[in-house]
C-alpha cells in the first residue's frame, strides 16, 4: 500500500489550492471583471472547499491540518459574499451550488451561523427542487444537502437513473458521459465513506470504471483518469490491473511536474502582465490537480491505496500504438509481468479506435479475440458485440 506518496500528492494539491486562493480567488482580483471573477470563485471556490473537507478527514499530520484550517479561513470571505447571499434569497432552486462551499467550511469548523441559517432556509424552500437536473447532477445536489441534513439525503431515486444504475453507452461515449459516472460515484458514497445500496453490483461497476479509465488513457485525459481512480475506494473493490496502471501513470506525471497537467491552456493575451498570466494558467489548469488531490484523500480515508509498484525495463510499445501518448510512455516503465496482465487494456484501446473509425471488420476480429480470452462480458466488448448485431440487422 502506498500511503506516503498519496500524502505527498495531497499536500501538493493543497499547495495549488493555496496559490489559487492568493493569486486568483482573492477579492482584490475582482475589480477587473467582477462577474467573471464571481463565476470563477463559485466554481473553483467550491472545489477548494470540497478538497479541504476531504483532506482533513484523510490527514493526521498536525502541519497538514493546520494548513487546511488556514486555507478554509482564507476561502471563507470569497464564498460567503453579498452576491451569494442575494442568490440564496432570490433563487433557492439554485441553492445547492451556492451553498456547497459554505457547508464544507462549516463542517471544518469555520462557522458562520447567520449565513448557515440563510442556506438552510433556501435548501428547505418550497422551490428548492424546482430546477431541471440530469441524474448525476441530482446526486450532486443531494450530496450538498447531506452536509446540512444528514445521510438520508444520499438515498436518492436518481441513483437508479444515473450511470451507476443504467451504465454508459461506451461505443461512442463522450467525456460528458464518462464524467457523469465519475461524479455520480463519489456523490453517492460521500467519497467512499458509505457503501452503495445492495441493489448495485459493485463488481460490474468496477468493469465500467475500467472502461472509463481506458477512455481517459486513449484521450490523454488525466482529469478523467484522476477521477475514475476513486472507484476502488468508493466501490470497496480490489484494484484492477487497468486502474493500477492508470494510477502509476498519474503518480509518475505528478511526481515529474509537481502538479497534474490539465487540458491545453488558452493563448496569452498580448501585453498581459504577470498577474494576468497566473490567472490565465491557474484559472484553467488548477482543476486537474485538485481533482487528483480529492482522489488521494478518498483513497487514504477509505484505506484503499493502490498496491506498491516496481519499475520495469524500457520495453517496446505495443503495436498498433493507439490512444494517447502518456500511456505508451508509462508502458515502458512496466515490468514484463505487469505488461502480461494488461492484455485487456491493449485490446480495449484498439477496440475503441476501431469503433471510432467504424471499422466493423476489425471490431469483429477484436470481439472474437476478446471471447477467446474470456472477456466477452466486459462492458465495452459486450456493447461492441451488440453494435455488430445491429449492423447486421
Amino acid at each position: 500500500m502506498q500511503r506516503q506518496p498519496l500524502h505527498l500528492h495531497l499536500r501538493s494539491s493543497l499547495q495549488v489550492a493555496r496559490i489559487l486562493l492568493e493569486e486568483v480567488l482573492d477579492g482584490r482580483h475582482a475589480a477587473e471583471d467582477p462577474e467573471a471573477h464571481a463565476q470563477l470563485v463559485g466554481k473553483a471556490g467550491g472545489e477548494v472547499a470540497m478538497l479541504l473537507r476531504l483532506a482533513l478527514r484523510a490527514s493526521d499530520a498536525t502541519e497538514d491540518r493546520t494548513l487546511i484550517h488556514q486555507l478554509a479561513n482564507n476561502l471563507a470571505p470569497a464564498v460567503r459574499t453579498p452576491r451569494v447571499r442575494r442568490c440564496l434569497v432570490l433563487r433557492p432552486s439554485r441553492a445547492p451550488m451556492h451553498a456547497m462551499a459554505h457547508l464544507c467550511l462549516q463542517s471544518l469548523g469555520d462557522r458562520d451561523d447567520a449565513f448557515d441559517s440563510l442556506v438552510r432556509q433556501a435548501l428547505m424552500s418550497g422551490t428548492a427542487a424546482a430546477n431541471e437536473r440530469v441524474p448525476y447532477r441530482l446526486l450532486d445536489s443531494a450530496w450538498t444537502r447531506h452536509l446540512a441534513f444528514g445521510d438520508i439525503e444520499l438515498q436518492h431515486p436518481a441513483l437508479a437513473l444515473s450511470p451507476l444504475g443504467v451504465g454508459i453507452d461506451l461505443v461512442a461515449s463522450t467525456v460528458e458521459d464518462a464524467y457523469a459516472f465519475t461524479h455520480a460515484l463519489p456523490y453517492a458514497t460521500d467519497f467512499g465513506r458509505l457503501p452503495l445500496p445492495e441493489a448495485f453490483n459493485t463488481a460490474d461497476l468496477m468493469d465500467l470504471a475500467d472502461a472509463v479509465a481506458v477512455q481517459a488513457l486513449a484521450d490523454d485525459d488525466l482529469d478523467l483518469l484522476a477521477e475514475v481512480l476513486m472507484a476502488p475506494a468508493a466501490l470497496r473493490q480490489p484494484w484492477t490491473p487497468v486502474l493500477v496502471f492508470g494510477w502509476q501513470l498519474l503518480d509518475r506525471v505528478w511526481s515529474e511536474n509537481g502538479f497534474v497537467p490539465g487540458p491545453g491552456l488558452p493563448p496569452p493575451v498580448t501585453g498581459e502582465n504577470r498577474t494576468q498570466t497566473v490567472r490565465r494558467v491557474l484559472g484553467t489548469a488548477y482543476h486537474t490537480t485538485l481533482a487528483a488531490g480529492m482522489t488521494c484523500a478518498t483513497m487514504l480515508f477509505a484505506n484503499a491505496c493502490p498496491p506498491a509498484s516496481t519499475q520495469g525495463q524500457v520495453g517496446e510499445i505495443p503495436s498498433p500504438a493507439v490512444g494517447g501518448q502518456a500511456w505508451r510512455e508509462q508502458w515502458r516503465c512496466c515490468t514484463q509481468a505487469q505488461q502480461d496482465e494488461l492484455g485487456f487494456l491493449l485490446l480495449s484501446l484498439e477496440l475503441r479506435q476501431a469503433l471510432t473509425e467504424v471499422n466493423l471488420s476489425l471490431v469483429h476480429r477484436l470481439v472474437h479475440r476478446a471471447a477467446e480470452q474470456g472477456w466477452l462480458d466486459k462492458p465495452l466488448v459486450l456493447q461492441a458485440t451488440e453494435m455488430l448485431s445491429r449492423a447486421v440487422a
